[in-house]
């Protein structure tokens, strides 16, 4: 089901050029200045107001040494207020942190390297996020923009600290690289539509990557996305691992516009992919090694979920979805492996005990439609199940919507109890 009763749509984003193809947002900030010559008259029949951030005399390469001390949270921040639009602030690490840093818009956040740069949160700080960007930190009613982190590594001290989210975004247009979040008490990376104290956003948090990203341990989520109005669409979250959650992997209230594509999701208690309001929303290319580890009776868990709107197709593509289900211990055992400051120790292949009474599995699911007629491709899937009862490869029904029409050919869906399941009022076809 939809997180909210109402249907929701792609938000409008309003996308006018001047005549320099300056690209205009709603909400500007006040430390913009206004278009000058025929571009601002063009925008002025319009009716539009035109804001142009104001560009720095030069971009600046501010660096930050850490002292792995108590103070560190300080001088970062102090580094990061001192600097402006355009900015490359590199923090050498380690680092120990007892406060939030704040993210502030339009600069880089890099670090010398995920082994050089360790920024781990100090031990009772129990912070609500470690790294934030500036709009959920400051309340605003307007996402962040611009902000680029990237070759570092957030540790969050899971042992010793509740409730801290590694990295927090809350930013338009941004990019995430080459990061690992290690051990965040709550979710790895989270992506919010409300701030700090509930505020909700004015207008849309778009056009974003996260991309080669390692995100082991998380007491949450590895990745999540919260977003009770509709502004968190058309991001691209590719090229990485979600391990050893204390959740789900990927949990989204809303993948209106996303692409999840070539992640690698393993050792899941709850869900690989829980994915909301589906629409032009791409799946593929994942390789999905067990889902459901935590096993409780009565509860349905699900390797790939989507529930579609109506309007716009979703495709979900190519995808690999097994149910190894890791030992009990397999945290600790990683854990182990990184303090050693090696690779994880090989994992078994098996179904470690039966699985408890009355839980039951769903590979691959298009399970509601919320409103109107939904679409979807599901091609070249393959589905290994472990042979057991209470377990389904591919479901689709259209719960509440008018009706659903799926394309689904050159699926294989081997050695499942119920290999398809498909609801009244769901038309499906080989496509042309």
């Amino acid at each position: 089901m939809s997180s909210t009763n109402a249907p929701h749509r792609p938000a409008a984003r309003l996308r006018l050029r001047s005549l320099t193809g300056l690209r205009l947002l709603p909400g500007a900030r006040p430390r913009a200045r206004t278009l000058a010559g025929a571009a601002a008259l063009a925008l002025a029949a319009t009716g539009v107001a035109a804001f142009l951030p104001t560009a720095p005399a030069s971009a600046a390469r501010v660096e930050v040494t850490c002292a792995a001390a108590g103070q560190d949270a300080a001088v970062m921040q102090a580094a990061i207020d001192g600097s402006h639009d355009g900015d490359e602030v590199v923090f050498k690490g380690p680092c120990l942190i007892n406060a939030t840093i704040t993210l502030l818009d339009r600069r880089t956040y890099r670090g010398d390297g995920k082994a050089g740069t360790v920024i781990k949160q100090a031990d009772g700080a129990n912070l609500p996020a470690m790294l934030a960007s500036e709009s959920w930190v400051n309340d605003a009613e307007y996402s962040s923009d611009t902000v680029r982190v990237e070759r570092l590594t957030l540790d969050g001290n899971r042992d010793n600290n509740t409730g801290t989210v590694g990295l927090m975004l809350r930013s338009w247009n941004a990019r995430i690289y080459d990061v690992d979040v290690y051990g965040a008490p709550s979710d790895g990376i989270r992506i919010s539509n409300p701030s700090k104290n509930g505020t909700l956003l004015q207008n849309t948090m778009v056009n974003s990557i996260i991309s080669d990203a390692d995100i082991e341990g998380s007491g949450g989520a590895g990745l999540r996305v919260v977003d009770p109005g509709n502004s968190v669409t058309d991001w691209t979250f590719q090229r990485s691992w979600i391990g050893f959650s204390g959740a789900s992997a990927i949990e989204s209230d809303n993948a209106a516009g996303w692409t999840f594509s070539d992640l690698h999701l393993y050792a899941t208690p709850k869900h690989a992919i829980d994915a909301h309001r589906c629409f032009g929303t791409s799946i593929q290319n994942n390789y999905i090694e067990d889902f459901g580890a935590e096993g409780t009776a009565g509860q349905t868990y699900y390797g790939i979920r989507c529930d579609l709107q109506g309007e716009a197709a979703t495709t979900v593509t190519g995808n690999r979805v097994h149910r190894f289900l890791p030992p009990p211990d397999v945290l600790a055992t990683y854990g182990k492996a990184r303090k050693l400051g090696i690779g994880p120790f090989p994992r078994a292949r098996r179904l470690t005990g039966a699985p408890p009474r009355d839980a039951k599995y769903v590979y691959l699911a298009l399970d509601e439609v919320n409103y109107g007629t939904g679409h979807a491709a599901v091609t070249g899937n393959t589905i290994l199940g472990q042979g057991v009862k209470r377990e389904t490869g591919m479901l689709f029904k259209k719960g509440q919507g008018e009706g659903m029409s799926v394309v689904t050919s050159g699926n294989l869906v081997d050695n499942i109890d119920d290999p398809r399941v498909t609801g009244p009022g769901v038309r499906l076809s080989h496509g042309y």
